[in-house]
Order: structure tokens, then sequence, then C-alpha cells
């Protein structure tokens, strides 16, 4: 029988992350440039890598999608095409924090046995982030739960990281929010390195050890809009 192809993808960061893959072995793995809009162009895109990797859409026997933390209206428009495929395609979806997935990449840049610290940049002037251990083949254990952090919440995270002795890494656009945090026990993955971008090979890697979830969005705090109403309500209130 045939190797199952893949299709994987993640937009909850400005620079989406696409790949294809047979049985275990990608096929294709691409990056869109970060740009606000860049989320909504996920579906030309799909179609562009299936006509470079010589498959039609039909050849798709599943479906792993990033369910985030990350920018709200990107997030929500690729579990909305990731469903909407699954249906039409009548094959599985399951999700993949996005998280996770940068955790994974990172685990194959840096030496063995110290802390993943991944950031994604979740604007005023906050990360989304999380600590874990590599655990191999994907696997990975929670050493702090995903959360939105400040700069001294950060700071928190990292001291607390930091105590058990193994050395931490940091690693993704977030990083920048986080430089006047880093130094001897918490180290930047050199910025050569790709794990600074969510692989999409990553999110079926960690589907494949057992990482798969619900397809539901990750929210780990209330979308831009939300907050400005109820900051309206409130001035009116007082008003």
């Amino acid at each position: 029988m045939p190797a199952l192809i893949t299709l994987a993808f993640d937009t909850a960061t400005p620079a989406p992350a696409l790949a294809l893959l047979r049985g275990a072995e990608p096929l294709l793995e691409r990056t869109l440039p970060a740009d606000r809009g860049a989320g909504r162009r996920v579906a030309e895109e799909i179609h562009r890598a299936l006509v470079d990797a010589g498959l039609v859409v039909r050849d798709v026997s599943r479906i792993v999608v990033g369910i985030g933390p990350g920018g709200f209206t990107g997030l929500r428009i690729g579990i909305a095409t990731a469903l909407a495929l699954g249906q039409a395609l009548r094959v599985p979806v399951v999700g993949v924090p996005t998280l996770e997935a940068l955790a994974l990449g990172m685990a194959g840049d840096v030496p063995d046995g110290g802390l993943l610290v991944p950031v994604i940049d979740a604007k005023r002037q906050e990360v989304f982030t999380a600590a874990y251990r590599a655990a191999g083949d994907g696997g990975l254990e929670v050493v702090a739960e995903p959360r939105a952090a400040t700069v001294s919440g950060m700071a928190e995270l990292l001291g607390a990281a930091a105590s058990a002795g193994d050395p931490v890494w940091l690693a993704g656009d977030g990083l920048p929010c986080c430089a006047g945090l880093t130094g001897p026990a918490a180290r930047p993955v050199p910025p050569e390195c790709p794990s600074h971008m969510v692989s999409a090979v990553q999110l079926v890697r960690r589907a494949d050890a057992g990482g798969a979830r619900p397809v539901a969005p990750i929210y780990l705090r209330l979308p831009d809009a939300e907050v400005n109403r109820l900051r309206r309500m409130s001035e009116a209130a007082h008003a």
C-alpha cells in the first residue's frame, strides 16, 4: 500500500508554514514571507504546493494544522481552511499546538538536555510561550504550561527554568521582546538556525508522536477587538 499523503500548515504567525509529506518523508516544505495578510493566501499556497509536488488535492489523506497560540485572524483562517478541506475530502484533520512545533524544531538546533522555550510575538509587549524538554522521536515533556507573558513574566519563567541548572534556549519571532533577558542562563538559539520559524514538518512529527489535539484554536488571551470593546464599555460607564 502506498504511503499516505499528509498536508500540514500553520498560520498562527505572520510567516505561515506549509508542507506535504508522503508517510514521514517530506515532499515539499516552505515558509511564506512574513506579511500581515499572509494567512489569507493559505488556500492559494496549498494549491501551488500540490502542483509543485505533482499532486492533486484528492491525493491528500490527512491534514495537520497548527492551532496556536498566535495571531487571531491568521489562526482562525488556517483552522477554517483545514476543517473545510477535511470535510470536502472526507479525510481526518488533527491539530498540533504551534509552540510545540517550534520546540521540536529547536531541539534539532541546540545541544541535548536543555530546556526549550519557544516565544511567539503576541503584540502588546507580550509573548506566547511555554517551556519543554525534548523526549526524542517527536516527544515533549511540558515543563511550564503555555501562557501569554509580559517581559517581567518572562523573567520569572526563565528564572524558574534556569534554577534547575540546565541551559535554557529561546527561539521564535518573539525573541526580540526578550532581548534584555538573554544571557548565560537563557541563551538565544543562533539567529541563522531555522527553528526561529514554525515548521509544518514538525507539526506532523509532533502529531505522530502522540501530540495530536482536537482542531480548536488555543486562545491565551482576549482578541484585540474584544479588549477594545470592553475598554469602551468601561469608559462609557465612568463617563
